[in-house]
């Protein structure tokens, strides 16, 4: 998504690197390496088959740049444009990824990734426009008074 695309929307969720810009409100990641509790992918296998989302996501970015970081070949198993697509591939081993912890359920294991690099955290923010109506403000702050019951905010 490009700034001009942002700046036309009212209001945007998107993620981010940690501090990255501007925003009504904040919510922090921890991503891990996540593969299936009942079929795991052997982390030493060469190449690392993966279960991404499509070209241009954060979170498929950070895998692949870890996993090349680390010197390992990979190779796309499974790719989806939505995150339930992705977790049910990787419940039942097609491949491995990484979720934030609230995406992470109880068909995953998190992996340890001795040698891989580490991700980093990243941000959902809540970004609103500067030409957003009254009613539109109100709605993000309702959105953002929900996210902050789920999960610890950081002020932008």
């Amino acid at each position: 998504m490009s700034m001009n695309d942002l700046n036309q929307s009212i209001l945007t969720l998107i993620l981010l690197v940690p501090l990255a810009g501007a925003s009504l409100a904040a919510w922090p990641e921890r991503l891990q390496w996540v593969t299936s509790r009942r079929h795991p992918v052997d982390m030493t296998r060469n190449p690392v088959p993966i279960a991404v989302a499509e070209q241009g996501c954060l979170y498929r970015n950070r895998l692949i740049h870890a996993l090349e970081a680390a010197g390992r070949t990979w190779h796309i198993a499974y790719t989806s444009p939505n995150l339930s697509g992705i977790q049910a591939a990787v419940a039942v081993g097609l491949g491995v990824t990484i979720l934030p912890d609230l995406a992470v359920t109880p068909e995953h294991r998190i992996v340890e990734t001795d040698g891989f690099a580490p991700i980093d955290m990243t941000e959902i923010a809540l970004v609103v426009s500067e030409s957003a109506s009254p009613a539109a403000r109100k709605v993000a702050e309702l959105i953002a008074d929900f996210c902050n019951s789920v999960r610890p905010s950081r002020a932008a």
